[in-house]
């Protein structure tokens, strides 16, 4: 009979004879933090270093959207009065992340830092993601952070959705280069719930690029799976889909002054935030259709950033809305990115294939790049105090001006045309009466718009509004009236968009 080899006989058998295996020890490593890790904190912590500055000139619209977070926190309840329920918070999603921290650091205002620090540092991380499929150089992360934090239209906007929009769209740059259907379908997702009016970004970055254009379907379902949950809820629970002043403000210029055109204002207003502000999103147009123009579709971020910021630009274009600046920011954000995305790319490939012009290109490209954050950090921080009102702002008061004339209304006051900064100051001592607040006056409105619509439109409203209920309303007792000039009764008030004036209360 053959006997079996040692190594296939009876283990228990041979046990003794055998030499105990020895466990090779591994290597010690020691933990290092990746690039995109690193890039990100740092950006993160830069930007709540800014914070403070910005604080306390946020847009009035920024203080409607922490208005929502704070009562969302605190009292579990959607809207900007506690009396009624309302649904013309533009982003969903970022009154959900304030919200979620608000209800952590109680402190909306602090909230809103917190959030703009995560965003800022997530689009450090994305740009950083995005050079290493790319085998961009290791600066690529943090100057891309450094333009989209000291840009002065940009940091106008702390508190609304934009800085959230620009780290998704770098985001889902970084998803198209790497060739990751699903993961951009996310992403593609989280913007639509950041603003419904980005799905157009979705799709065209799609279309524009093979690798997310043959898994489509991938693409879309994945969006649809991140995003329609909320719309189903909206469209129940508060009647409607998306918000009711999507309705209020298509057309609705600022006398014959839109979207399209509106840029030329903000020149004439602030004839030094706005160039200092489109300096890097016209060098990204430039470097998008050259990019573009020298490799085709292979140039994935310029199709992703670029065509989808024109894209978005172009709905607001034909819906005829008012030039309010943050619609500008994501397309000025994204714009500016690929400015950075671009001047790497030329980098790796003059030293690939050109050594010794390289270090000329670089050189160049970089100098000019961080002469443009260098003057915008310097405009930003030029008196070394903490901003009395936005670089660009369309307010007719300050923050500090609206906070003194909410400290003296009680009960329920009509609106002078704004209401976030008073709602906001207001906390429970009193109330504001205004569309954006008060539902009844906004269902009128869409009333009017279904009975104005054609066939199509007006189904398709009539069954976006399938759900809703009659809003309870209370009338203001009072009327805040802003006249123009000093007064020696009311709150004197000063902008650069408005002049001079001076906020009354009346009986109404």
């Amino acid at each position: 009979m053959a006997i079996a080899p040692p190594e296939f006989a009876d283990p228990l058998r041979y046990r003794t004879a055998a030499a105990p295996a020895r466990r090779r020890r591994r290597p010690f490593r020691p933990l290092v933090p990746s690039v995109p890790l690193l890039v990100a904190a740092g950006a993160g912590v830069t930007t709540l270093a800014v914070f403070p500055l910005v604080s306390g000139a946020l847009v009035d619209d920024a203080y409607i959207t922490l208005t929502y977070a704070r009562n969302l926190a605190f009292h579990a309840h959607w809207g900007v009065n506690l009396d009624g329920v309302a649904h013309t918070a533009t982003s969903p999603l970022n009154v959900l992340l304030l919200a979620a921290v608000a209800a952590v650091v109680r402190q909306p205002v602090v909230a809103a830092g917190v959030v703009f620090a995560l965003c800022v540092a997530a689009t450090g991380w994305w740009a950083a993601r995005t050079a290493s499929v790319r085998s961009w150089p290791v600066w690529t992360g943090p100057v891309a952070a450094a333009v989209v934090l000291v840009n002065p239209l940009l940091l106008s906007t702390v508190g609304l959705e934009t800085h959230l929009a620009v780290a998704l769209l770098v985001g889902l740059c970084w998803a198209a280069t790497a060739g990751r259907p699903g993961a951009a379908g996310v992403l593609g997702g989280l913007l639509v719930l950041t603003r419904p009016d980005l799905a157009v970004v979705v799709v065209a970055a799609t279309a524009a690029v093979p690798a997310l254009m043959r898994r489509a379907q991938v693409v879309f379902a994945a969006a649809a799976a991140t995003a329609l949950p909320w719309f189903v809820l909206a469209w129940i629970l508060l009647g409607s889909a998306v918000p009711d002043t999507m309705l209020w403000k298509v057309g609705a210029d600022w006398g014959g002054t839109t979207v399209l055109n509106g840029l030329g204002l903000y020149l004439r207003v602030f004839p030094v935030a706005t160039p200092l502000a489109l300096i890097g999103p016209v060098a990204g147009v430039v470097a998008g259709v050259l990019w573009v123009f020298a490799q085709g579709v292979r140039a994935v971020p310029a199709l992703v950033l670029g065509a989808g910021s024109a894209a978005h630009l172009l709905v607001f274009c034909l819906l005829g809305t008012a030039p309010y600046h943050w619609y500008y920011g994501p397309a000025v954000g994204a714009l500016s990115v690929l400015v950075v995305f671009a001047l790497a790319a030329v980098s790796g490939w003059a030293w690939a294939h050109a050594p010794e012009i390289a270090p000329v290109v670089v050189r160049a490209g970089c100098g000019a790049v961080v002469l443009l954050v260098l003057l915008s950090a310097g405009y930003a921080g030029h008196d070394g105090a903490r901003w009395r009102i936005a670089p660009i702002s369309t307010n007719h008061a300050t923050s500090e001006e609206y906070a003194r004339v909410a400290g003296g209304l009680h009960g329920k006051v009509v609106s002078a045309g704004e209401v976030g900064a008073l709602a906001f100051f207001c906390e429970d001592r009193c109330a504001i009466d205004d569309p954006l607040s008060e539902r009844a006056a906004l269902l009128g409105r869409v009333r009017d718009r279904i009975d104005r619509s054609g066939p199509v439109l007006g189904a398709v409203l009539r069954v976006n509004y399938l759900f809703v209920r009659p809003a309870r309303y209370t009338p203001g007792t009072s009327t805040l009236v802003m006249r123009r000039g000093t007064f020696p009764d009311g709150v004197d008030v000063a902008t650069p968009w408005s002049g001079a004036g001076n906020l009354v209360v009346l009986p109404r």
